[in-house]
């Protein structure tokens, strides 16, 4: 695949508000601090929209707007990626169908879709341009990378890519253990004025690289978005090279980082 250019990064976890503040501990230079995620409600919707918004919701939208800082959110097209979509609204939704007089509300039904946080965004942005949504178990990141690329080699433009996962709820932690919240944002665009350039290639029998820090590693065993810790930490650190990650069908994804 020819080369794309990433443009910016937009990440939220524990220990981790935003990729500018998260640069020490991606490139080793501080550890990992132990702290509850903060997700603030999302700034672009209107006040009667963000009251109806859900964790998963506000998380896709926090690292989307990060990563989209500065440039026409009104014209990207978008990828938003998700293994499990919104975990809680999934498990309330399944109690209500349990009780003698099963009642399901109506904002919960409209949040139940997983391609909830893609909506709202184009709600945020007046964005009339088409948004996909997907999901791809734990390969969900390199799934939406590879359509994000897709998507700006074939077109041309800015793509929004973002990928987030919420913790399972007690219905669905026992088969689906996430603990944590984590979520993480790629600006994809053409090559040129870009501080990172990326070459994807489907590879063999899935694999993936372990991060760099024992702390990371953990978080990013932890949610499927977290996969992409490894690359982040690439990126920051400032030397080219190869990182692997985990993609559909049993494949793997080899991505190639240059300045």
């Amino acid at each position: 695949m020819k080369a794309i250019g990433l443009h910016a990064v937009g990440l939220l976890g524990p220990g981790l508000d935003d990729f500018a503040s998260a640069r020490p501990v991606l490139a080793g230079a501080a550890p990992l601090a132990s702290r509850e995620v903060h997700v603030p409600p999302p700034g672009l919707l209107p006040a009667n929209e963000r009251r109806r918004t859900t964790a998963t919701i506000r998380l896709a939208l926090k690292v989307a707007e990060e990563a989209t800082a500065g440039a026409d959110r009104s014209r990207l097209r978008s990828v938003f990626a998700s293994s499990s979509g919104d975990m809680d609204i999934i498990d309330r939704i399944c109690d209500a169908l349990t009780q003698p007089e099963p009642v399901v509300s109506p904002v919960q039904f409209h949040n139940s879709v997983h391609n909830a946080p893609a909506g709202n965004w184009s709600i945020a942005t007046r964005n009339p341009a088409p948004a996909t949504a997907l999901s791809g178990y734990n390969a969900s990141l390199a799934a939406g990378l590879l359509e994000a690329a897709t998507l700006q080699l074939d077109e041309g433009g800015d793509v929004l890519l973002a990928c987030y996962d919420v913790p399972s709820m007690d219905s669905f932690i026992h088969v689906r253990p996430i603990h944590h919240p984590f979520a993480v944002a790629l600006r994809l665009g053409p090559v040129d004025g870009a501080p990172w350039q990326l070459q994807l290639d489907l590879g063999g029998p899935a694999s993936a690289d372990p991060c760099h820090s024992d702390d990371l590693e953990a978080l990013r065993g932890s949610n499927p978005a977290a996969r992409a810790l490894p690359l982040l930490e690439r990126l920051v650190r400032g030397t080219p090279g190869n990182v692997t990650l985990e993609a559909p069908l049993g494949r793997s994804l080899n991505i190639r980082i240059g300045p």
